[in-house]
């Protein structure tokens, strides 16, 4: 490299040298005055070279507008691109190479380079050197073989432009949202086992870098996740950190002008789309294949599984990193205490200085805040169901049937079996107890229990219920099916809690009565009471 660059640098100054000699001929040359013979025998003198030489330089620079380049010493020997090869062997090359090398099974040069030799000896041509077939693959557009060999996204990621990043003045001006599995199993809270990792939905404010809301839960994501983040998101937290037995600032709070989101089902549903509509929130979903449109939330979630990976139970970000460490083994916290630790890491983060920021993201919420105009819906409750799963359904003369089971309210009584068809129908599938009704004009009333023998239940809790109704036989209504089963189940988990309540405190009460036990006489001021004795006072005993 070092003596490439040294020629360059010769060939450069020699080109330098033979400008400064032709140059005044050349302008002669261009105007067409006067003999130039003296001036040629004088350059052929300082430049060493031939009469010829310095005409076919003269009539170069005059060709090239009298640029220093057009006199650079050029190499000897064939000029580059030139083939000796015969036309029907390049396309022999051209053909195998874009048939059996550019393809996803990616196969080895060698191999194309053996099968190229063989059809050349079978057409009785003379074979290219493997040197010659790879000066063909250099010559191709690298983009093209990447794309070729690893795929679209590959060759996008490595060659694609960036257009620019996703930038915001004002808080809430663009807020990200994403779903992540987190990296750590969780264990029940009753017998403390093993029971998966869970999934975590933030938002994060891409002005400020604000996390702006978040949603902790075993279930896949869906709408419920965004809604329940989304809400966090918008409400003031002054009701959350207490719970968290935190006092640092977290600001956030306020209806999104617009957020980003990628490409999934839970985001691309009509209702999704028409509860943000309602709301004035903008939608923007993340161009296919372009993870840097989604870069802060992107790096949002490494920051927080970092975090994550230094807890009990840890998964890691994959089986390398994770070894031989036993995450199920070694699994302590619940779902409610995981969500507490992220909460608090959360405010940690929101409180900590940002490498982009220059400062806290509390702090530049709060430099920006006066600037914006918080959005906080008047009714938080109608902003969080407008954004829960639904259903179409005939208001009927029992009310509306969901999953089976009846839902009422007097206000739907003048909607019975009207002709002008469905009404939406928003549930919580964590509490199945109430639903809310979409009637016109946009009111929305809440509906309960028709049966009120119904005990409130999850969607996954009614489902388990019933698929073991239908494995006993049980017939009936699904709502007296229901009933029955829930408090069954319910029964008998509170009982087997008590027991297992009661062996714990038995077992503490016996450890604590074998270090009590001693062969030693009791202590002066105990002795046994002789209950048989008529003569000592009775004491009254208070029957519960």
């Amino acid at each position: 490299m070092e003596r490439e660059r040294d020629l360059t640098e010769t060939a450069g100054v020699e080109a330098l040298r033979r400008a400064a000699v032709l140059r005044p001929l050349v302008q002669a040359y261009l105007a067409g005055t006067g003999s130039l013979e003296a001036g040629i025998r004088d350059a052929v003198w300082e430049l060493g070279a031939s009469r010829a030489t310095v005409w076919r330089w003269i009539r170069r620079l005059a060709e090239e507008g009298g640029r220093t380049s057009a006199l650079v010493p050029q190499k000897r020997g064939r000029r580059a691109g030139t083939t000796v090869i015969s036309s029907a062997v390049e396309e022999l090359i051209e053909e195998h190479l874009r048939r059996y090398f550019l393809r996803r099974e990616r196969p080895s040069l060698s191999r194309v380079v053996l099968e190229i030799r063989i059809a050349c000896g079978e057409r009785s041509w003379q074979a290219p050197t493997r040197r010659t077939i790879q000066r063909r693959l250099d010559a191709m557009d690298e983009r093209e073989v990447m794309k070729a060999r690893e795929g679209a996204r590959a060759a996008r990621q490595k060659f694609g432009p960036v257009p620019g990043t996703n930038r915001a003045n004002l808080p809430l001006d663009v807020v990200q949202i994403d779903h992540t599995p987190a990296d750590i199993i969780l264990v029940d809270s009753f017998e403390r086992k093993p029971i998966g990792r869970p999934w975590v939905t933030l938002a994060i404010d891409i002005a400020t870098r604000m996390v702006a809301g978040y949603y902790v839960s075993f279930e896949a994501p869906s709408r419920l996740s965004i809604a329940l983040c989304l809400t966090r998101a918008v409400a003031p937290k002054a009701e959350l950190l207490p719970e968290l037995d935190s006092n640092v600032p977290w600001p956030a709070q306020g209806r999104p002008r617009s957020i980003h989101v990628d490409n999934g089902r839970d985001f691309r549903s009509r209702a999704f789309q028409t509860a943000c509509a309602e709301w004035g929130i903008g939608l923007v979903y993340r161009p296919p294949g372009s993870p840097h449109f989604g870069g802060h939330i992107e790096r949002l979630i490494g920051t927080m599984m970092g975090a994550v990976h230094l807890l009990p139970g840890t998964t890691q970000s994959s089986v390398a990193a994770k070894g031989s460490y036993n995450a199920e083994a070694i699994a302590t916290m619940t779902l409610s205490e995981f969500d507490r630790w992220f909460a608090l890491e959360i405010c940690r983060y929101n409180n900590s200085i940002h490498s982009s920021l220059g400062c806290t993201p509390v702090a530049k919420w709060e430099a920006l805040s006066g600037e914006m105009s918080g959005d906080i819906p008047v009714d938080m409750d109608a902003f969080r169901v407008s954004f829960l799963p639904s259903e179409q359904r005939q208001v009927r003369r029992d009310g509306i049937h969901l999953f089976g089971i009846r839902y009422w309210a007097d206000a739907l009584a003048g909607h019975v079996s009207r002709k002008d068809g469905k009404v939406v129908v928003r549930y919580d599938p964590r509490d199945l107890s109430a639903i809310w009704v979409e009637l016109e004009g946009g009111r929305c009333v809440e509906a309960r229990y028709r049966n009120l023998e119904i005990p409130p239940v999850s969607l996954w809790e009614y489902r388990e219920a019933m698929q073991k109704g239908r494995a006993l036989g049980k017939k009936g209504s699904n709502e007296t099916v229901l009933a029955q089963l829930i408090h069954q189940q319910r029964q008998i988990a509170d009982e087997s809690r008590r027991l297992t309540k009661a062996e714990r405190r038995s077992r503490e009460r016996r450890g604590t009565l074998k270090d009590s036990i001693r062969s030693d006489p009791p202590p002066e001021g105990l002795r046994p009471v002789d209950t048989g004795d008529t003569s000592r006072p009775l004491f009254k005993v208070e029957r519960w």
